[in-house]
């Protein structure tokens, strides 16, 4: 019984020697390496179980051609342009290709049971010049390229008129050279730009004028000019549009106008009617704080006794303050020989009328002049003298009256001229 125990025992050994040594014989078939041949598609054309230096030629062929034949298509707003492999100069790699390719095969017996594996769509590993792509994109597109207009406000026939802005476009060139990278032997349909939704086209947004809308025109004045200095006016008119004055913040006439830039004395007039009618037109608002202002010493012809403001002598400015608790947009607009102002607001401001009122008169002194070609005795009045005076300024909003200003207006004396006396018969 001990011996049939034992024999069945060795069986046992032989059977389990056996079988391990087949298994062992598979797995050494399983990792023998495969043959180095391949099937590979390229294109339209197949290759199957090639060796590696029969697609070496094959691929050498192939791109050689596809480079001297192919390009990149490109849509600009419907219109297409083309860019020529060979002007950005397209190499494929041929040794890396294939590479690729090695890396790619069955390396043993247990790869070899999935087929799929044995076939492969080539996909070429190739450089270009990028900055020739960029170059030859930048020639296409960056005409297109426009800056951003913000938007604004102009007075129109009298009126507020608000002026959209308009977006402005880049171009993203180093998205648009990876997208058109991809497509390098790999489709040749167009790519296509629009310019209102193109992922390569960047749109930068135009600037608001201010945070709220000036929906309103609080308050406006004007005055006249000599026709001849009418590109000095519109200069004026480009300085002043579009001044914002926030609510609190003072307004300072130099800031805006350069005063030396204003020579001679019919520009310097100039500069004091652009300024009275800045004045004049802030004055009315509920909240307007003067704290610059120079009056005339004598009269003005363009405005009023007591609300002219000139720009004369020694820290001659104006400057006010704004407290009627709404931000103020300054606006101007030259038209024939008129030079206006106008205050826009984010809302109603409350404004009054202005009154003057001329008291405390002082006559005119008399200057006599002798006009030996006048007779005798007679006497020719050569200008009308004007009175001195204190114009008194009040400003009524809602039926309340306040006292802006008193200013004193010095008197012009008259100028008369008189024949020359007879000598009298008794003096020698």
């Amino acid at each position: 019984m001990k011996r049939s125990i034992n024999i069945l025992w060795a069986f046992f050994f032989v059977i389990q020697i056996l079988f391990g040594t087949g298994a062992g014989l598979l797995f050494l078939s399983v990792l023998k390496p495969v043959s180095e041949t391949v099937t590979v598609k390229i294109g339209e054309i197949a290759l199957n179980d090639v060796t590696i230096e029969y697609a070496r030629e094959v691929l050498s062929d192939y791109y050689a051609k596809q480079i001297e034949s192919s390009e990149l298509r490109i849509e600009i707003e419907g219109i297409p342009f083309s860019v020529p492999y060979q002007d950005i100069d397209v190499n494929v790699d041929i040794d890396k290709t294939l590479e690729n390719i090695k890396n790619g095969l069955p390396k043993n017996g247990f790869e070899m049971l999935f087929p799929d594996s044995m076939s492969y769509d080539v996909m070429p590993v190739f450089t270009y010049n990028s900055g020739k792509l960029i170059r030859r994109c930048e020639e296409l597109l960056s005409h297109y390229k426009t800056e951003p207009v913000d938007e604004m406000y102009i007075i129109e026939n009298g009126s507020l008129k608000l002026i959209p802005g308009i977006p402005g476009l880049s171009i993203d060139y180093t998205k648009l050279e990876q997208e058109l990278k991809d497509m390098i032997f790999a489709t040749s349909a167009p790519y296509r730009i629009n310019l209102n939704d193109s992922t390569v086209i960047i749109k930068t947004l135009s600037n608001p004028v201010y945070k709220e809308t000036f929906n309103t025109l609080a308050s406006k004045s004007n005055v006249e000019f000599d026709p001849d200095l009418n590109e000095k006016a519109e200069s004026c008119k480009n300085s002043i549009n579009s001044v914002i004055i926030e609510n609190n913040q003072e307004f300072r006439l130099d800031y805006i106008l350069d005063f030396s830039q204003f020579s001679g004395d019919m520009e310097e007039d100039l500069l004091n009617r652009v300024a009275t009618a800045i004045y004049q037109a802030a004055l009315p608002m509920d909240g307007i704080k003067v704290l610059n202002r120079k009056p005339a010493q004598k009269a003005v012809s363009y405005a009023e006794s007591g609300l002219e403001a000139v720009i004369e002598g020694e820290g001659a400015n104006l400057i006010f303050k704004n407290e009627t608790g709404k931000p103020l947009l300054l606006l101007s607009e030259v038209t024939a020989n008129r030079f206006s102002v106008y205050f826009a607001s984010t809302g109603e401001i409350a404004t009054g009328t202005l009154a003057v009122e001329k008291k405390d008169f002082v006559p005119p002194s008399v200057i006599t002049v002798v006009n030996d070609s006048l007779p005798p005795n007679v006497t020719k009045v050569v200008s009308e003298g004007i009175p001195g005076f204190t114009a008194y300024v009040t400003r009524t909003i809602a039926g309340k009256t306040e006292e802006i200003s008193r200013d004193k207006y010095l008197p012009v004396s008259k100028t008369v001229e008189t024949g020359a006396k007879p000598i009298s018969s008794g003096s020698k």
